[in-house]
């Protein structure tokens, strides 16, 4: 579940709690950019993404060493450009995509 809050702390919404690809089971990062919230899913091996006002968009990975492929997936971050940076904890490695989850590296 992600709960967000106002600059004074106050709730706003929660998401994740859904059915099906919607529902976040194990989340262990999250970030902020594109006009999407991604949330990583470190036992799942993916990343999901969600709209501003938290509806289930799209995931994308698998478990794996392929690019693309996670093996508990932690920390996210945008950058300037729009890309996302997945920290890919047992695989060793920084991934890269496209706001698309295409993997770049």
């Amino acid at each position: 579940e992600v709960i967000v809050f106002d600059k004074d702390l106050k709730l706003i919404r929660t998401f994740g709690q859904g059915s099906r690809d919607g529902k976040l089971k194990y989340p262990a990062g999250v970030a902020v950019g594109n006009n999407v919230i991604a949330v990583s899913e470190f036992r799942d091996h993916v990343v999901k993404k969600f709209s501003l006002q938290g509806d289930y968009l799209s995931k994308f990975g698998s478990y794996g060493s392929k690019d693309g492929q996670f093996n508990n997936p932690q920390g996210l971050c945008f950058n300037t450009k729009g890309l996302l940076y997945v920290v890919d904890k047992k695989n060793c490695r920084v991934q890269v995509f496209t706001g698309i989850g295409n993997n770049i590296w």
